[in-house]
């Protein structure tokens, strides 16, 4: 293996500030298929994209307020926009979820760390077309109403929302030793 690609993979940072443009279809459509070799136990590929563009990040917007409203019924209309506005801080946001299948050897959790892996090689697709990306998620991405809200089967499993655009600054990755007290040698 190449040093420049482990390089490359130990600068990938997290890139909350995000502007246009976004991946192209055709480009979307590589940094996906890159994505879904991701290791998968059973070769099940769980993993399942929608991309909000556009407009249709007000749809995702709208999701966020209602399931502000269905945990604090107390909300003032006057927040709404603030709960829409989170949708459009990318140009685009990813939503990758497990579809999670009954099998005798792969259980759901495999399904969902094989999904998260996938999500992770999307931030790394991104980056290497030049994109950044922020992969978020919380409380709200996995309740039952926000899978009703977002349509998902009950048996969907949301991952997290990845948003995507063109850092508005270059990153820079953290000089912190990443292994410090995390690596742990056995050897006989």
């Amino acid at each position: 293996m190449s040093k420049e690609i482990l390089t490359f993979i130990r600068n990938r940072v997290s890139q909350p500030a995000l502007t246009e443009p976004a991946p192209q279809e055709n480009e979307w459509q590589a940094i996906l298929e890159a994505a879904s070799r991701a290791a998968d136990h059973g070769n099940l590929r769980p993993w399942r994209y929608r991309i909000y563009e556009g407009e249709g990040r007000a749809k995702l917007g709208e999701i966020y307020w209602q399931h502000a409203l269905s945990e604090v019924a107390a909300l003032p209309e006057s927040k709404k926009d603030s709960f829409i506005k989170k949708a459009y801080r990318a140009p685009a946001v990813l939503l990758i979820y497990a579809h999670i299948q009954d099998h005798p050897k792969v259980p759901a959790i495999e399904q969902i760390m094989a999904t998260s892996a996938a999500a992770q090689q999307v931030l790394l697709g991104l980056n290497a077309l030049g994109y950044g990306g922020m992969w978020r998620s919380g409380p709200a991405c996995f309740t039952q109403k926000t899978k009703n809200l977002l349509e998902l089967d009950s048996n969907d499993q949301i991952v997290g929302l990845i948003y995507v655009g063109t850092a508005k600054e270059q990153p820079k990755p953290s000089p912190d030793p990443m292994l410090a007290d995390r690596l742990e040698w056995v050897r006989d």
